[in-house]
Parts: C-alpha cells; structure tokens; sequence
C-alpha cells in the first residue's frame, strides 16, 4: 500500500463510502444529506470518489472543511489534481493506492473497493440496484463485523 498526505488520517475512524455509477435517481439527495450530516462529526470518510454520487460527496466534505482518505485505482498521482490540490496542501487529504497500475481498471477498482471496505471502522452505500457490482461487497460485509447500510 503506497500513501502520500496526511498518514495520520488512517488512525482515525473511517467510515467507508461506495456509490454505483448507475445508481437509481433517489441515491444523489440520500448521498448528499449524509455527506452534510457525516461532516458534522470527526469521522473521516474513505472512499475512490469516483462515481458521480462519490465525487458529489467528496465536493461536499472538502467545501466543509472535512478531511479524507482518497483510495485510488491505481498508482500515486505524479500531480495531485487541482480540485484536491488545497486541501492536500492544508494536510486534509490522504491518497492512498493498493495497485502499482498507472491506469485504472475494473480489475483494479475491484481490488480498491475490497481493500477499502476492509480498512474501514464502517461501511456506507448508496441505494443500488441489485444487478450492481457493490451488491457483492455489501453481501459479504452485511451482518459481519464492521457495520454495514444502505442510505434510506
């Protein structure tokens, strides 16, 4: 596991995010009110923040001041991307990447939503439809030890 920003961040408790990218219309307001609400408290949020719904929650918690854990795909960026850019900088973001890959892949986002799921104290979705690749993974988290829901 490589990581660059504030290794600290991965003491604290974390609450893990995953959003599908064909998530059903009602998942972008439940996404958005927890963001607001998840924001108020010391827990920092885990996530790739890469569907549309993980990118809207990450714009939130970065506008409110929040720190978080950004879990890649793939290799460290050689750059850090603009819109993180000022909060790395104010050591609020960590980047953390389970595969030396310099390109995202399924395979790839597989193994970081696996990985992430496990670093996790917690672990959120969003409403997703049953066909979805995150149905396995809250299957197999649902009921074990590491608390485990779908927003309502």
């Amino acid at each position: 596991m490589d990581l660059s920003g504030n290794k600290g961040l991965l003491d604290r408790y974390l609450v893990a995010f995953f959003a599908s990218r064909t998530a059903p219309p009602e998942a972008l307001d439940l996404a958005k009110r927890w963001a607001h609400e998840i924001a108020q408290t010391d827990k920092i949020v885990i996530s790739g923040f890469h569907s549309p719904i993980e990118r809207a929650v990450l714009d939130i918690l970065l506008s409110d001041g929040c720190s978080v854990v950004v879990a890649l795909g793939r290799s460290l960026y050689r750059k850090i991307p603009t819109h993180l850019q000022g909060a790395y900088d104010e050591n609020r973001v960590l980047f953390v990447s389970f595969r030396d890959y310099s390109r995202p892949s399924f395979s790839n986002s597989q193994t970081r939503n696996w990985l992430t799921a496990d670093l996790a104290s917690e672990i959120i979705f969003a409403p997703f439809a049953p066909a979805s690749q995150l149905s396995t993974l809250h299957f197999t988290f649902n009921g074990g030890a590491t608390p485990c829901h779908i927003l309502q």
